[in-house]
């Protein structure tokens, strides 16, 4: 797949304790004949995005253990436990300056497709990637979520000190 002329790069969180599934890594079940990790990271990988981060925390050497791909970046949350915010704020640490968009995915979303992606980063352009871009199905927004490298760093810029 061709990607973006511009920088967009993608982090995918990947760190959570899937305490709803019960004792099992929700992210390494089944699906499809792949697990649930491995056909997120696939989309991911077909789509146009340039960079992709994983970010983990709970259970990271397991999932490592059990990932297909090596054409991503893996980060590493120690504060995991803190919730999803301690991932997101994560993503500040690896911006490079080119990059444009930041697209927040969620590991446990095989069913989004490389042209889902596509279709937000098509979005995005059009819009001089000055928008938030987040799906909507019947009438609920979704994940995952693009947004301006700029709108990402005013939105966090305060919450950095609660970690």
């Amino acid at each position: 797949m061709e990607k973006s002329l511009e920088k967009i790069d993608c982090f995918i969180l990947a760190a959570g304790m899937s305490k709803r599934m019960g004792k099992d890594n929700k992210l390494l079940k089944k699906i499809n004949n792949n697990i649930i990790i491995n056909q997120t990271l696939m989309n991911h990988i077909e789509s146009k995005i340039n960079n992709i981060y994983l970010i983990l925390g709970h259970e990271k050497d397991l999932i490592l253990e059990n990932i297909d791909y090596k054409e991503i970046f893996i980060v590493e949350n120690n504060n995991y436990k803190s919730g999803m915010l301690s991932s997101i704020l994560k993503i500040d640490e690896n911006i490079d300056d080119k990059t444009s968009g930041i697209l927040i995915s969620l590991a446990d979303m095989p069913f989004v497709t490389s042209n889902d992606i596509n279709n937000l980063i098509e979005i995005f352009n059009k819009n001089n990637q000055e928008l938030i871009c987040i799906p909507k199905n019947k009438e609920k927004l979704g994940n995952p979520i693009l947004l301006p490298k700029k709108i990402y760093k005013d939105l966090t810029k305060d919450l950095r000190n609660l970690f």
